[in-house]
């Protein structure tokens, strides 16, 4: 963590963050806000890349949980017979 962040401020901010919502500091992703700034930065660029991709993780592993417990419930209303009871309907 320390090494990702330069910046005393920006770090304080993750750790304040991860304290208050519950989550470990490096799931925190922090990023800049580019409205105000005439060039771009490669190396801001990188970090946001990095936790849009974090975040498109974290979704997908999210619609899997959601589609195992649904595939989990389905097998113990229906006695886990899913051929049956499709034909039937």
């Amino acid at each position: 963590m320390a090494s990702l962040f330069q910046s005393k401020p920006i770090g304080d901010v993750v750790t304040n963050i991860s304290k208050s919502f519950g989550i470990p500091q490096n799931l925190v992703y922090p990023v800049k806000n580019y409205t105000k700034e005439l060039t771009l930065d490669t190396g801001v660029d990188i970090l946001a890349l990095l936790a849009l991709r974090q975040m498109l993780f974290c979704a997908e592993d999210h619609i899997d949980n959601a589609q195992m417990r649904g595939a989990m419930s389905a097998m113990a209303v229906g006695g886990g017979d899913h051929e049956n009871a499709s034909e039937s309907a």
